[in-house]
């Protein structure tokens, strides 16, 4: 008394009685877990908190058998206490070593590798969970990405761009390792902005951080990012203030897009990142050797007489059976190592073939050359399949949604099977405008690819064959069938072969058992709202 909602503040009190409750504690906020009981079933204490004195009341709860659901909680908390004693550094919920992170300066990014862990039960015994798990940092903060996209001429941030940027992102602050999610930017206010204090004592964001945490901002004239922040459930009734950050302080998590379609910096972070099972096996055993070594770790799991086995669970795992694929007249088995069976798909006609009579091809301007390519690839693909292919009706557009979506509404109609749309970029605006019209406004199965992925000679073929499955596919075909082992069901062999139908308004599954004939149907419509 009075209450405090901050479970850090609530430790530090409770920290100031640690001669009274002892050095061998748990503490998550609001229960304590002790390894002996108190003098008094309820005890009343009293700590300070900047010179107000604040009242503590310890009562007992219960008892705990080492073996106890309760208590898995709180082995929890403390190896979470171990990791912090290990110096790895908390960001959201899980711990990262900062002393091993990897620069790469080429591509302005650094990893920090790290765990995610949990100890439940398993089976019969209580077990540490482990995997190993990385942060994306890159070397450049939301004040470099703002005055990356000013005007050179005029000094001034393009405001739209800034926040197409920005707002949705994720930015990581080293000064206390959190994470916030931006979702404005204040574009009036500035680091020399005044704000209240928990206290009530008014501060500018320059001062704060320099009181705080020794950091210097220098730029005064930057804007700040605004955050909404998580609202915990207790705190429903207490006014919601947005927290303010300064994009100086801010340095931006994930990948771009740029980075993304760069295939240097995915090969090298691939390098880091995708860790195969030995390795992964041998990074979790430095952890626990780590454990094992650490006087602080050792010290504080005697004080509880716990320990860890240094053993990983090791247990007998079985593999599938082999799976028959049937494709047309032919059937052929899956590699059960690898699961993959796409070489054999292009050697024959597929199970369900839909004929290619009426259908359209949307290109920009400067993209002729690359839907004439994949035009010509399918004809060498398609008949392989046994799909009948007619001539497409190629129609040029300009690169935006309004161009796209006119040249669809002139041009579509009922007997339109397939439209495929040929785009000059990666824009996620233009691939939603086009699929929102003819998924709702004018329902037809439509087909998008980036030109850029038809300008590899070597790979075409390929990109034909797989852009061919997926429309037969969306004009209800199917490409192959797998025996379920369902019996009896009419016949000892019998298949199960699911496809969705799109009606306006309505969507209807439509579930049909199919015996050794596949035109016999027995068919079931299940309404779906």
């Amino acid at each position: 008394m009075p209450d405090i909602e901050d479970g850090k503040v609530r430790s530090e009190l409770l920290l100031q009685h640690k001669a009274f409750i002892g050095e061998c504690h748990i503490f998550d906020g609001s229960s304590l877990l002790l390894p002996h009981k108190l003098l008094l079933p309820k005890t009343e204490l009293v700590s300070l908190l900047k010179n107000q004195v604040v009242k503590l009341t310890i009562e007992f709860i219960s008892e705990l058998s080492p073996n106890s659901p309760d208590c898995l909680r709180y082995y929890n908390i403390l190896f979470r206490r171990i990791l912090k004693q290990m110096n790895l550094k908390q960001v959201g919920r899980n711990y990262y070593n900062k002393q091993e992170a990897t620069e790469f300066f080429d591509h302005k990014l650094v990893i920090w590798p790290g765990y995610v862990t949990s100890i439940l039960e398993y089976e019969t015994s209580i077990t540490l969970c482990a995997d190993v798990n990385h942060k994306l940092l890159r070397m450049q903060t939301a004040y470099d990405l703002i005055t990356g996209l000013r005007d050179p001429q005029t000094r001034k941030e393009d405001v739209e761009q800034v926040s197409k940027e920005l707002i949705g992102s994720i930015v990581f602050t080293l000064y206390n390792n959190k994470t916030y999610r931006v979702d404005a930017i204040n574009w009036e206010d500035n680091p020399r902005t005044k704000f209240k204090k928990s206290g009530g004592a008014e501060i500018t964001f320059v001062d704060y951080y320099r009181e705080q945490y020794n950091t210097e901002v220098t730029d005064l004239t930057q804007p700040l990012l605004i955050s909404k922040g998580k609202w915990k459930k207790s705190q429903q009734d207490t006014p919601h203030k947005p927290i303010m950050l300064v994009p100086e302080l801010c340095y931006l998590t994930g990948l771009s897009d740029k980075m993304r379609k760069d295939y240097r910096v995915m090969r090298d972070l691939a390098l880091h990142m995708r860790l195969d099972p030995e390795r992964r096996q041998h990074e979790l055993r430095k952890l626990m050797n780590t454990i094992q070594t650490n006087r602080e770790v050792q010290r504080e799991l005697q004080l509880w007489d716990l320990k860890f086995d240094t053993n990983f669970v090791s247990f007998s795992g079985r593999i599938l059976k082999e799976v028959r694929i049937f494709q047309g007249r032919r059937a052929f088995d899956s590699h059960p190592q690898f699961a993959d069976w796409s070489r054999e798909t292009r050697s024959g006609p597929l199970l369900n073939v839909k004929s290619l009579d009426h259908w359209l091809i949307l290109y920009p301007t400067r993209n002729y050359g690359a839907a004439s390519s994949l035009v010509q690839s399918l004809r060498k693909v398609t008949p392989t399949m046994g799909t009948a292919m007619r001539e497409a009706k190629m129609l040029e557009v300009s690169d935006t949604v309004q161009s796209y979506t006119t040249v669809l509404e002139n041009h579509v109609s009922s007997k339109t099977q397939m439209v495929l749309c040929v785009l000059s970029s990666e824009k996620k605006d233009l691939y939603d405008g086009i699929k929102q019209y003819l998924c709702v406004k004018c329902p037809t199965p439509s087909q998008c690819v980036v030109a850029r992925t038809l300008d590899k000679p070597q790979t075409l073929m390929t990109i034909a064959t797989k852009i061919a499955q997926q429309m037969n596919c969306k004009m209800g075909g199917a490409l192959w069938k797998v025996e379920t082992g369902m019996h009896p069901c009419l016949q000892s062999r019998s298949w199960l072969l699911c496809s969705c139908i799109h009606f306006e308004s309505t969507m209807r599954i439509h579930v049909a058992m199919v015996t050794g004939n596949t035109s016999a149907f027995l068919p079931t419509y299940h309404s779906l709202s």
